[in-house]
């Protein structure tokens, strides 16, 4: 009886083990492809992903250290790019099994280097998220663009005042070492300013909506 009590768990913990779960990593562009497609040679190809565990062991056996985030690459079949009503979904799905992991997704237009050079979204590129014993996914497997506030980040927001003027961006309370960037919706960085006092004004030039990012944390702006 006891054997079969030890065949049973062992049977139990080599199931857990080797369980996979399927996690699929996303890029949401709100601005019906502005952000991230880009054109040129890019056209619908431009998003793809590094993703491993955190010793570096990539989720992916394709013979290349990144995985297209879009439809139609051979050696990534499980990419896809989806539009419906106005957003681009940039995705890939995995199968992995308990652990935590790490992911930067990149773009082509950017030199084949992390958005996160570009649409800053934390100090470090990678992006974090665990996967539990039961599949219970945590973290972050999305990266929604423009970047809008969280909860936190809508705190930080909560005492800084933001007003446009024809060819400015002007923002006051600011922390006096803040650093300021100001992108418009193509992803061009249009202004940058480190500031000395709690108020700066930038040269911005134009209509319409800039994504204002301020150490890290952003707000869209509507420029009139």
């Amino acid at each position: 009886m006891k054997k079969f009590y030890l065949f049973t768990l062992v049977c139990f913990l080599s199931l857990n083990v080797f369980s996979q779960f399927q996690v699929t990593l996303k890029v949401i562009d709100n601005e019906d492809g502005a952000l991230t497609n880009k054109l040129d040679d890019n056209n619908e190809t431009n998003v793809f992903v590094y993703a491993a565990d955190m010793d570096d062991n990539k989720l992916y056996d394709n013979g290349d250290w990144w995985y297209a985030m879009y439809s139609g690459e051979t050696h990534s079949p499980n990419g896809e790019l989806i539009k419906a009503n106005g957003v681009w979904t940039w995705q890939a799905t995995f199968d992995v099994s308990a652990g935590n992991y790490k992911w930067n997704p990149h773009m082509k237009t950017l030199g084949w280097n992390p958005i996160n050079n570009l649409y800053n979204y934390a100090t470090e590129n990678d992006i974090l998220f665990s996967v539990g014993a039961d599949g219970t996914i945590s973290g972050q497997t999305t990266l929604e663009l423009p970047l809008t506030p969280t909860g936190i980040d809508q705190d930080y927001f909560n005492n800084i005042e933001v007003s446009t003027q024809a060819s400015s961006i002007t923002i006051t309370n600011l922390n006096p070492s803040a650093r300021v960037r100001v992108y418009n919706l193509s992803g061009l960085l249009v202004a940058d300013q480190k500031a000395t006092t709690s108020t700066i004004s930038l040269p911005v030039e134009g209509k319409g909506i800039f994504l204002l990012n301020i150490d890290g944390y952003s707000l869209k702006v509507l420029k009139q």
